[in-house]
């Protein structure tokens, strides 16, 4: 999955509550300067919301989906906790790119590790 699909899905996901909290903005907007996305595909994705296309788009490769999912996972806990509502909806992304819970596990941990340090 290329790096502007991957965010794409970030911001969709971000936006999946109808609002952008001040700690998404930051780490969406960290990401975008890490993987090169331009003003102009930051803001188009944000028009894209704005218009009402919402839509996540499901890797093709597991090493993806499981990018995927450490990102979104990331995201959700960029506030210093990640809630219960928050891991289950990460856990039925999860289960639509079937991943299964050995690996979703897996990965939670390892990106609840990292953002411990």
């Amino acid at each position: 999955m290329n790096k502007l699909h991957l965010f794409q899905n970030l911001i969709n996901l971000a936006a999946v509550d109808g609002r952008f909290a001040e700690e998404e903005v930051a780490f969406l907007a960290q990401r975008a300067e890490r993987w090169g996305i331009s003003t102009e595909e930051f803001d188009t994705a944000i028009v894209g919301l704005e218009q009402g296309h919402v839509e996540i788009k499901l890797p093709e490769s597991r090493l993806d989906r499981e990018r995927l999912l450490a990102e979104m996972i990331r995201l959700m806990a960029v506030d210093g906790d990640l809630a219960e509502t928050e891991k289950q909806m990460c856990a039925t992304v999860s289960a639509r790119m079937d991943l299964s819970t050995v690996e979703f596990m897996r990965v939670l941990d390892r990106v609840l590790a990292e953002t411990k340090q």
